[in-house]
Parts: structure tokens; sequence; C-alpha cells
């Protein structure tokens, strides 16, 4: 049910961007018919390329798998390409790569959609105070976890240091050595 309501929107948005987009289109027209799975847990969206190159919802089996770490999906919201970075692909590669091609070069452009409602010199200013607002929370949650990170570590020893982490495991390496010896020479003394 998920993974249904998912590929509609999927494809409403991509189709969106895509109806300004006539190069995009003429480069997916070539692979009418053919279906892409995007797994990205717990989601998995099943894309199909209709004639003229638009998205649909397909079903069966895909003929490219394409997994994307789940770790950049809020990202998406700031950067449409954070998404595709890290990702792994699976079947036909030309098919993949025109996917590729089309998805990265996609531009949402949120002040054009906007402006049919609230106008042009409004809908600038609210995608920019949007745009800051989302750089500030992105740049304040860097810092919260950078300071509760250097909290615990220094000033309420919660959590080890890295330079403690790595002393300590070369405390144990040691340790393991030397009893590693203890127990050889144990066993030559027992031996003679």
């Amino acid at each position: 049910m998920l993974d249904q309501i998912a590929s509609q929107a999927t494809v409403a948005l991509l189709n969106h961007l895509l109806a300004r987009e006539t190069w995009a289109r003429e480069k997916l027209t070539p692979f009418a018919g053919r279906r892409a799975r995007v797994e990205a847990f717990p989601v998995a969206v099943l894309l199909g390329i209709a004639d003229g190159g638009l998205f649909e919802v397909a079903t069966g089996d895909p003929h490219v798998t394409i997994s994307v770490d789940s770790a950049q999906l809020p990202a998406f919201f700031f950067d449409p390409n954070a998404i595709l970075r890290n990702v792994r692909l699976s079947g036909d590669a030309e098919f993949a790569q025109a996917l590729s091609q089309v998805l990265q070069n996609l531009r949402p452009e949120p002040e054009e959609d906007l402006a049919r409602f609230v106008g042009d010199a409004a809908a600038v200013r609210i995608v920019a105070m949007l745009r800051a607002i989302a750089t500030q929370v992105r740049e304040g949650s860097a810092r919260l976890a950078s300071t509760t990170a250097d909290y615990f570590a220094t000033e309420n020893p919660l959590l080890a240091t890295r330079e403690e982490a790595e002393r300590f495991g070369r405390d144990v390496a040691d340790l393991r050595d030397a009893a590693e010896r203890l127990a050889k020479r144990l066993e030559r003394l027992e031996n003679r």
C-alpha cells in the first residue's frame, strides 16, 4: 500500500518536472515500456516509461533496480542531487544511464509553481525565505550535534573521545600480545 502511494506521488512529481523539459522526454521515449525499481528503505517505487517519455506507475519485473541510501532521503529536500550520490544500479546499463542523466538534470522550480498562486515577486521571496530557513536548520543541527558530542566527550565524559578510543584499542592489542607472550613462556617452562 505504501509502495503504491509512493509510486503514484513520485510519478506525479516527475511528470510535473518533465512537462517543461522536452529534452528529458525525448531522452526517455526510446525506453517506452521499460520499468525501473527505486528502492529506498522502507519504500520501493516501481516506475514505467510511457509513450511520450513520461513516467507511469508500473507492475512486473524491473529492467533496472536503483538502490538509494536511505540516509540521503532527508537531504533530497535541500539538494535534489544528494539522493543520487550513493546509489547502486543493476540491470540494463543503457536504460540506467538515461534515467540517471534525466533525474540528475531535472530541476524543480518552486518559484514558478508558486507564482501561479501568489505572483512572481511574492513567490521569489517566499522560496528565498524557505531556503534560508532550511539552511539555518541544517547549520543549526550540525552545530547542535557537534556541541552535544563535545559536551559528552569532554565536559561530562559519558562518551570516549576518538583519541581515548584509539589509545584503548592500542592498549588492548598490547595486552593481548603480552598475554600471548606469557602463554608461550609458560608453555616453554612446562616443556622443560
